[in-house]
């Protein structure tokens, strides 16, 4: 054979061949720079996947100095991740995908609501520590921007599942630290701290009722760890009877862990949580599961009863307790819904400035809805439940658009949890706590994520997308 020598250039130089092997920094090179389709799928699901970990897994009370529950390591990630989407968003390497607009829209509704409160509270005569507080409020408001931003950039169904898998795996990794607390009766992350951060971010001690510990694990209070783990529950009941996930201890594992946690915090929120979310998915559900379901539900409950003694009843006491009227934290929330009501009359509107209502120079609330109600007035509670009714809505209607069943599941996991937290935001104040309010905001960006990838499934097979 003869060989063939390509002609040279007028440079001098030889072209490569096609086909041949380029220097792998070349490859790396361009690999960055014109894989444009690919990088906004990667980009905003990496960003959040870091921003799960470190939310949930870093204790809550870690925070920078002087910001108070703001200032905790997973707002500072996110606020970062804020201006590398800006920036992407200018070079067009990023934008939002198609039929992903409601959860943004909600988004800039309650960011109107915090901004005119703000302002309400600039015109009043505030102290020092309220304004300091009200400053802090924007700074947390910036923080949750993103997390819509980034959820509703996501393309691709498996970036999705993605980021629900890691959030059911980081709940319960911190379930089981939680169900560590409760059988030892000792804070296992109380010896946690970093480097020039401060722990006044909450109480790393732990508080009983009755004859027994209620844990929180990472979280500032075990109200936070049992909402928190009521909101991952629905996914990781999904994920359990996906088909395509084989092996009996990883599917159900999760679930035992985060069912067993939170009703080890010893609240009434936990039971009503796990409750709204048996009572949402059951009717969903084919009837061949539901046997098989109860029965479990049934043996779980009672191997609780005799593992631990006594818990059943105490939980059966506090929800007896409530509607006796003999209940101290019930009592409490009467009596601050009457001293609101004074605060409210003065700017039934716009509130007194979002996080300006201090425990330290007023009083806890314990409800969110009425929080919202003294610091953003009426259309501050109507933003916050819209932020739910969106997540809500967006679930249900992507399910309905969906031909794939585990998808379908999906979509009444977020179902779940506009219902979760429509009610129990009536139980403590829910944006007060980094967790739970992370969590709301990123559920309600997800969902919407998943109602524009439902539409595209519908169009992709051919009908139309209403």
């Amino acid at each position: 054979m003869v060989a063939v020598v390509p002609p040279s250039n007028q440079s001098g130089s030889t072209p490569v061949a096609r086909g041949a092997a380029q220097p792998s920094v070349l490859r790396r090179l361009g690999s960055i720079y014109t894989s444009r389709r690919a990088a906004p799928r990667r980009g905003p699901a990496f960003a959040l996947s870091v921003y799960i970990v470190l939310l949930l897994c870093l204790p809550a009370r870690i925070v920078l100095p002087g910001l108070g529950a703001t200032g905790t390591i997973a707002n500072v990630f996110i606020l970062t991740a804020l201006v590398w989407y800006g920036v992407s968003w200018l070079m067009r390497r990023i934008t939002p995908a198609r039929y992903t607009r409601l959860p943004r829209v909600a988004m800039f509704v309650f960011a109107v609501a915090v901004l005119l409160s703000y302002i309400a509270a600039a015109r009043r005569d505030s102290s020092a520590l309220e304004s300091s507080a009200g400053d802090r409020g924007l700074i947390q408001l910036l923080a949750w921007f993103p997390l819509v931003l980034l959820a509703t950039s996501l393309r691709e169904y498996a970036d999705l599942d993605r980021l629900l898998r890691l959030l059911v795996r980081c709940a319960a990794l911190i379930g089981l630290v939680a169900i560590l607390e409760f059988l030892t009766k000792t804070s296992l992350t109380a010896w946690m701290v970093l480097p020039g951060l401060s722990g006044g971010g909450g109480s790393a001690e732990l508080v009983t009722r009755g004859d027994f510990v209620r844990p929180t694990a990472t979280a500032a209070h075990s109200l936070e760890l049992a909402t928190v783990m009521a909101l991952a529950l629905p996914f990781a009941l999904q994920q359990g009877f996906n088909p395509v996930r084989k092996g009996v201890i990883r599917n159900w594992l999760p679930v035992a862990i985060i069912a067993l946690s939170a009703v080890m915090t010893v609240s009434r929120t936990s039971v009503i949580g796990v409750v709204i979310v048996f009572l949402t998915l059951l009717p969903t559900w084919p009837a061949k599961r539901l046997g098989p379901t109860m029965a479990a539900l049934t043996v779980g409950v009672g191997a609780a009863s005799v593992a631990l003694p006594g818990l059943l009843g105490t939980l059966i006491g506090l929800f007896s307790a409530f509607l006796n009227g003999g209940d101290n934290s019930t009592n409490s929330r009467e009596a601050t819904s009457a001293v609101i009501s004074q605060y409210f009359e003065e700017r039934p509107w716009t509130g007194r400035g979002y996080g300006t209502f201090l425990p330290l120079m007023y009083r806890y609330t314990d409800n969110e809805y009425l929080l919202a109600l003294v610091e953003m007035g009426i259309l501050g509670v109507a933003a916050v439940v819209l932020v739910y009714i969106v997540c809500f809505h967006c679930g249900a209607a992507g399910r309905r658009r969906f031909a794939d069943p585990a998808k379908r599941e999906t979509g009444q996991g977020f179902v779940a949890v506009g219902f979760v937290m429509l009610v129990v935001t009536a139980t403590f104040d829910t944006l007060s706590f980094p967790m739970v309010a992370g969590l709301s905001f990123l559920m309600m960006g997800l969902s919407g994520a998943y109602l524009g990838m439902a539409r595209q499934d519908q169009m992709l097979r051919g009908e139309p997308s209403l």
